[in-house]
């Protein structure tokens, strides 16, 4: 059976839909990257502040001079940081009442967080203003307040978090202080979006690769076999009509540029009602089967054989008249030499062939299978279980 016509339309469309496969996985394999960048991005952002918050709950908790820890919290933020997160604007330590304890930022030292200095354009994102707003309102507990690590900044980037420092009076519990440490603008999303680009193209490549996987897959293996299946009568295994149509009309145009001979025939199980009603369908599909079978193992393989419908079976041979009609009453002696065994019967299989040849008929499917369908009539008229030819004369005589 030559599936490459159908295979080579259906494999246009596989292409087709391949393209907006490939386009649509690139675009959730990228966008999938850089959801994971941008979230890896922020952690390392919220892992930098911690390390501060550390770093300034150790000095806290280390007896020295207030000049001294401030001097060693503005050196650290000063100095490059080997493996550190880039970026932070400042970083700073607020008392219960509202004003700068420490910070990176000497002259803001004693400033109070209201302060329009320090309240500035460059920390106007939400959780820095959530801290100035609290304080400038005179709130309770404004020391206790915690950003939220679950959101994304497009602003300036601030982490806050509530610390304590141990009192040096005995007797009295650690002072309560806030310390915030902010980082400049667009810390996350400027080397996000230098990193874009980069996947984009992963993105692409890994859709690519995907994408050949699956064609191959396809084209391969399950493309083939699904027109196959497609193509094939379910029952008899032969093809259908479908398919046999279409293959016959391009041998046929073959034949006539050339001016081969070919032979359409259908064949026709007689009595076949008889068998359904007697052993039951079952029975008749069995013996559509079997002809089947014995339609596979008669014909040559450059034949086209088929299912046509019902009981009715459809052959284009090729070769002559002469040949053909030898290869038909062959045929039609196999199957009635044969037995089709069913249920402990062992039944005869009749049938009546009409033919029709290219010689006397001309090349068009649909007269050839008109003039082989009266010379069916024919043989069924005649007393069935023969093979019976027309030349198209028979045509016009019965038609009329």
């Amino acid at each position: 059976m030559d599936l490459s016509g159908p295979v080579k339309q259906s494999s246009r469309f596989l292409r087709r839909q391949l393209l907006e496969f490939w386009a649509i996985t690139t675009i959730l394999l990228s966008s999938g990257f850089a959801l994971t960048d941008l979230v890896e991005r922020h952690r390392e952002v919220i892992a930098d502040a911690e390390h501060v918050r550390t770093l300034v709950t150790a000095a806290l908790s280390t007896p020295m001079s207030p000049a001294i820890r401030q001097a060693l919290f503005r050196r650290y933020t000063s100095s490059e940081r080997e493996d550190e997160l880039d970026g932070m604007n400042v970083m700073l330590v607020i008392d219960r009442n509202g004003r700068v304890a420490y910070t990176s930022r000497p002259n803001w030292v004693n400033l109070s967080i209201t302060d329009s200095l320090v309240s500035q354009s460059e920390t106007n994102d939400a959780d820095f203003q959530a801290v100035v707003n609290c304080f400038r309102n005179g709130q309770d507990n404004c020391v206790l307040l915690e950003s939220n690590d679950f959101q994304f900044r497009s602003s300036s980037f601030t982490v806050v978090r509530p610390i304590e420092m141990p009192r040096q009076d005995l007797g009295l519990g650690p002072e309560r202080m806030l310390l915030l440490v902010n980082y400049d603008p667009g810390v996350v999303l400027v080397e996000f979006s230098q990193d874009l680009i980069a996947f984009v193209l992963i993105g692409a490549s890994t859709a690519a690769l995907l994408t050949l996987i699956v064609w191959l897959l396809l084209s391969h293996r399950l493309l083939p076999r699904l027109m196959e299946a497609s193509h094939t009568d379910g029952l008899t295994q032969l093809m259908n009509r479908n398919l046999f149509m279409e293959q016959a009309k391009e041998l046929l145009a073959e034949a006539e540029e050339r001016r081969g001979d070919l032979v359409f025939a259908i064949l026709d199980l007689d009595h076949f009602k008889r068998i359904n009603d007697t052993f039951g369908h079952s029975c008749g599909d069995e013996a559509l089967v079997h002809v089947g079978e014995i339609l596979r193992t008669v014909t040559r393989p450059n034949d086209l054989v088929c299912r046509f419908g019902g009981e009715e079976f459809a052959l284009l041979i090729q070769g002559s008249r002469e040949a053909a009609s030898k290869a038909l009453e062959r045929l039609r002696l196999q199957l009635e030499m044969s037995r089709l065994n069913f249920a402990g019967h062992h039944l005869t299989l009749h049938t009546s062939v009409g033919a029709a040849a290219t010689a006397d008929c001309g090349y068009n499917i649909d007269y050839l299978y008109t003039t082989a369908d009266k010379a069916l009539y024919s043989a069924k008229q005649g007393g069935r279980n023969r093979v019976a030819w027309s030349d198209g004369r028979m045509l016009s005589r019965l038609s009329r």
